[in-house]
């Protein structure tokens, strides 16, 4: 199912991103205009996703409305060698900006424009593509397996954005499949002692979100 969803929106993406636009369009502009229909339809989402997670863990949540986060120490310190932990997301989670994870670098620039800076990969603002290396020369067909959040410039599928709060999260997204030793709260799947990782990264200071990273290796 994960694999037909992915091929559905990369076939909607493919169709998107080739479709003649104004040579002057900036990356910007570009970019607002996707924020605006993210947060537009983040705002009809969040209802349903919100009584969604809190099924996950309604114990959590005292009758005064405080919310009782998760903490490292409630998690094993670690796993069997090679142990799968979690479940990979459903393939619309995975994309940003309206970049699905799987497209090539060539569709990400026919769909943002040209790079705002140099760096590994492409580099939108505080939003970064990397990609997975293949054969031959030509970079436009390498695919993207890898996101990074920096600042304020996108946000994932459920709406949250770098400086967002843990408790804000918490409730898009429920309880955390793993919390890592560096307090990075993981939703997802991942193989211990390993570099297979399938999901998002919140990174934060233990009130909010300073970084988000959306891997698919």
């Amino acid at each position: 199912m994960k694999k037909l969803t992915t091929s559905i929106l990369l076939a909607v993406f493919s169709a998107t991103v080739f479709t003649p636009a104004s040579a002057e369009a900036s990356w910007l502009s570009k970019s607002e205009k996707k924020l605006e229909a993210v947060r537009d339809k983040t705002e009809q989402r969040n209802t349903s996703l919100e009584v969604q997670s809190s099924r996950n863990d309604v114990d959590s949540e005292s009758s005064s409305g405080i919310i009782n986060l998760p903490k490292r120490s409630e998690y094993p310190s670690n796993f069997s060698l090679h142990r799968v932990v979690g479940n990979p997301l459903d393939a619309m989670e995975y994309q940003v900006l309206g970049v699905p994870m799987g497209a090539t670098l060539g569709q990400v620039r026919s769909s943002l424009g040209n790079p705002t800076s140099p760096g590994h990969g492409l580099v939108y603002g505080g939003v970064r593509f990397t990609q997975v290396f293949t054969e031959g020369d030509n970079k436009d067909s390498y695919v993207v397996n890898y996101i990074e959040i920096k600042n304020r410039d996108a946000v994932t599928y459920r709406g949250i954005g770098v400086g967002d709060t843990l408790e804000k999260v918490y409730k898009m997204y429920g309880r955390p499949t793993y919390i890592f030793k560096t307090n990075t709260w993981f939703y997802g799947a991942f193989m211990w002692n390993s570099d297979f990782i399938s999901g998002i990264s919140f990174e934060n200071d233990g009130e909010r979100v300073t970084k988000i990273k959306i891997d698919a290796h």
